[in-house]
């Protein structure tokens, strides 16, 4: 890269422009907005770590990135800081001589403070971090790398041992939880875990009852802006959401055709998806059904999965909770703007019950699963139980079953696959509240709101 382009990407190279001239550059359409997420404090700048920054496209990775320049801009620093967007960057030899000509540039520099930007466009990309982290000056300096895709970024940031540094180096940025959300706009409330509301006393409802009027009005707010920051922004402004959804679908789109996957296809996978939302299939069976092979079919769900836009989940063994690879899959969509989309775009409208289902299936994922840094595929400690007989139990977490009966009235025929299979575990309902049994009947936006 020409270094006098690189120049216009890091305006605070030179001493004319002020810091809030350079904040406002930055990060002031961030600072305007009503809703944002909280920054601060999310690196180690003491480290000479090497984070890695995972999670969907339009999340606010560089939106968090260009926070976190201020805030060393705020410290002084100014030629110590590199800010580079790897679409500008053709292969990995561009990127390791565009830093290494930097290096040179700062090399009255005590530290460094290094910030790449989509780093999975750039193939082989690992193989510049490396040489740099070996034999330069790098090695002692603050380096963050984001990426949209867990399968890149995992299966190239894994051949960079022992060049981290002593932090905890992965971070995923994921669309906000229903808790979140709600702490964001209104208060802090209490949050417990999973185990903890299996061990509700009776006597614990009055707290919750307290708390369910606000988490109601909130949660349909939520449903309708789903966790995108910027697009919860976008809702509360009553602002053309048309921008912001083409960018989501073309991106969605533009991600997996850069992968080596065909537009068309995708496109007639995202529509099986729709009408299938909640609904259990095979992979033989979806394949047939839109008459493409097994193979190819199962790659274009997980390549969705591994860019973090669709979650996966497997039916698990009641009793050692081991994923069935072999049983049928279920597959939600990360975020309830997805759904928008999918209307707009493919003319396919869910069901009320169907968005709150998608909208349990996230919170669940985000807030309890396990190895999210390596995608919304492989997911061991959350997925779901079928029977032989056709029954079914809709979330099963960390071994607790989770049962989604969105509806005016429980009934104890709602509660027997629980009962007989699992002897406890959770119900959510649309407003029914009883904790006096083994099975916790909570409403679900109460539930959302307090996990």
């Amino acid at each position: 890269m020409d270094f006098q382009i690189l120049g216009i990407y890091n305006k605070w190279w030179q001493n004319g422009s002020s810091i809030d001239t350079l904040e406002k550059e930055l990060i002031g359409q961030y600072e305007r907005a009503e809703f944002k997420r909280n920054y601060e404090n999310f690196f180690d700048f003491e480290s000479n770590g090497l984070y890695v920054l995972r999670g969907p496209r339009q999340i606010g990775k560089s939106t968090l990135l260009k926070y976190t320049i201020v805030e060393l801009l705020k410290k002084g620093e100014r030629r110590s800081i590199l800010y580079l967007p790897l679409d500008t960057i053709k292969d990995y030899l561009e990127l390791r001589d565009t830093i290494l000509n930097y290096l040179q540039f700062s090399s009255d520099e005590k530290k460094r403070y290094i910030f790449i930007d989509e780093i999975s466009m750039v193939k082989d990309w690992q193989k510049a971090i490396k040489e740099l982290r070996d034999n330069t000056l790098l090695k002692n300096d603050f380096v963050v790398l984001t990426g949209s895709s867990a399968w890149d970024i995992k299966r190239s940031a894994e051949r960079l041992p022992g060049r981290k540094g002593n932090i905890k180096s992965d971070i995923l940025l994921l669309p906000l939880t229903f808790s979140e959300y709600f702490k964001t706009t209104v208060r802090e409330i209490p949050t417990f875990s999973i185990d903890e509301i299996l061990s509700f006393e009776d006597k614990k409802r009055f707290e919750l009852e307290l708390l369910g009027p606000d988490l109601e009005k909130s949660f349909f707010k939520y449903i309708e802006s789903g966790g995108i920051p910027s697009f919860i922004e976008i809702m509360n402004h009553s602002e053309d959401i048309t921008p912001f959804l083409d960018t989501l679908w073309d991106i969605m789109v533009g991600d997996v055709e850069r992968q080596g996957l065909s537009r068309s296809k995708l496109i007639t996978v995202l529509r099986y998806l729709g009408e299938r939302l909640s609904n259990r299939f095979s992979w033989t069976s979806g394949a047939s059904e839109i008459e493409i092979d097994t193979k190819t079919f199962q790659n274009y769900i997980e390549t969705l999965g591994y860019n973090y836009m669709a979650m996966v989940l497997k039916a698990l063994d009641s009793n050692s909770l081991v994923p069935l690879e072999k049983k049928q899959k279920k597959v939600y969509f990360y975020d309830n703007a997805v759904l928008k989309n999918m209307e707009r775009k493919l003319g396919i409208t869910q069901r009320f019950s169907t968005v709150i289902e998608n909208t349990v299936a996230q919170n669940l994922t985000f807030k309890f699963a396990t190895n999210l840094d390596e995608g919304l595929c492989d997911l061991p400690n959350i997925g779901y139980w079928y029977s032989s007989e056709g029954k079914e139990i809709d979330f099963i977490v960390n071994g607790v079953p989770i049962e989604l009966k969105y509806q005016n009235v429980i009934n104890k025929s709602d509660l027997a696959s629980i009962k007989s299979i699992f002897g406890k575990g959770i119900v959510l309902s649309k407003n029914k509240l009883d904790l006096s049994g083994e099975i916790k009947i909570i409403p679900v936006h109460i539930f959302l709101g307090i996990i």
